[in-house]
């Protein structure tokens, strides 16, 4: 009987008995795990949730109070639907203390991506002191610019240390047109310019800085979408923000490690705001990933926050930097991470010539 009522319920509903074996769930369950019933009801529920899942932990605690529970912000995963926020209530069944109703509601769209939403103004006060540095560092970066090219006309016949110095030169005049863009922040005078960029051709920059800097001890995969669309974005920004990724993936690593650099289109088609608050799809992916030591379960929701850092020695400022840039091309970034398995996840739109 109560089947007919638990269906007509308009959020996803599961019932689960003793042994943690699912009993029933409704079409919008079905729906929301991507799977049909028949291919769920009879099986445990571990078949269908992380071995750390919060509600996992949710479930133990109302078997032991015998009373229901909500948490209003979990992170659920499956293999059909990664990276979604929801609220869970759960609940004992009043008529059968066996079993325990497990319903679940994702969470609207403005509060799933509030928490990405970062202030990224710089302070006027310190415009001063950004001038003055913008100043004194460029003038290094042109002499090494210069000694590099000086190098390369000496170097045409090797190819392998010809490509290093053009990896300095490209670099040099990156780092250059980062400080611009500090000295136009500083000055409010800021306007981020985009252009449509073959992805894969960044990545494979990125990877080269990568292998012959921090990163040089590790294995890198490329696990490309050769029909990717290209990507429109700040091409600059858009290097320092793979970079930065990269170079975190490489510090969670062992000296050995292997980090994958991954493309593709996202079916799921994740939904974000725009600057216009309209609501907007991100099925450009890109994924790095790295089998390293994981980031903490507390220090997982606020990654991304000003001044939270995993190293004892971190300013707390990259990944910041990293979350606030891509809000400013209209993109967003997610973690998952485990012990041996961290994914961060970039969504893109797809903006057509």
């Amino acid at each position: 009987m109560y089947n007919n009522i638990l269906n007509e319920l308009r959020t996803p509903v599961f019932l689960i008995n003793k042994n943690n074996i699912i009993d029933y769930i409704n079409s919008i369950g079905e729906e929301f795990f991507g799977i049909s019933a028949s291919l769920i009801v009879g099986r445990s529920i571990y078949n269908f949730l992380p071995k750390d899942s919060a509600i996992l932990s949710l479930l133990l605690r109302v078997r032991k109070t015998n009373s229901g529970l909500t948490e209003e912000s979990l992170d659920f995963s499956n293999v059909n639907f990664p990276n979604r926020k929801v609220r869970v209530h759960v609940v004992p069944l009043s008529f059968d203390s066996n079993k325990i109703i497990v319903q679940i509601s994702q969470l609207s769209l403005s509060e799933m991506f509030q928490s990405q939403r970062i202030n990224s103004k710089i302070s006027k006060s310190f415009s001063s002191m950004i001038d003055m540095l913008m100043h004194e560092l460029k003038n290094p970066l042109a002499g090494i610019k210069g000694a590099s090219q000086l190098i390369e006309a000496d170097l045409k016949n090797n190819s392998n240390l010809l490509e290093l110095t053009q990896l300095i030169t490209i670099e040099s005049e990156r780092i250059i047109s980062l400080l611009n863009r500090m000295e136009q922040i500083s000055n409010n005078n800021l306007k981020l310019e985009c252009e449509y960029l073959n992805i894969h051709e960044v990545l494979n920059h990125c990877r080269r800085v990568a292998e012959n800097s921090f990163g040089r001890n590790l294995e890198y995969i490329n696990d490309y979408d050769p029909s990717l669309p290209k990507l429109f974005a700040n091409k600059n920004l858009l290097i320092q923000i793979i970079l930065n990724l990269l170079k975190n993936s490489s510090e969670a690593s062992s000296i050995k490690g292997k980090i994958k650099i991954k493309t593709s289109f996202n079916s799921n088609k994740i939904t974000s705001f725009s600057k216009e608050d309209l609501p907007t799809t991100l099925p450009l992916q890109i994924e790095i990933i790295d089998y390293g030591i994981g980031i903490s379960k507390n220090m997982l929701p606020n990654i991304f926050d000003p001044f939270v850092s995993t190293k004892s020695d971190g300013k707390g400022l990259g990944l910041s930097i990293v979350a606030s840039s891509l809000q400013e091309m209209s993109a967003v970034i997610n973690v998952t991470s485990e012990p041996g398995l961290t994914n961060f996840c970039i969504n893109f739109p797809l903006k057509k010539h």
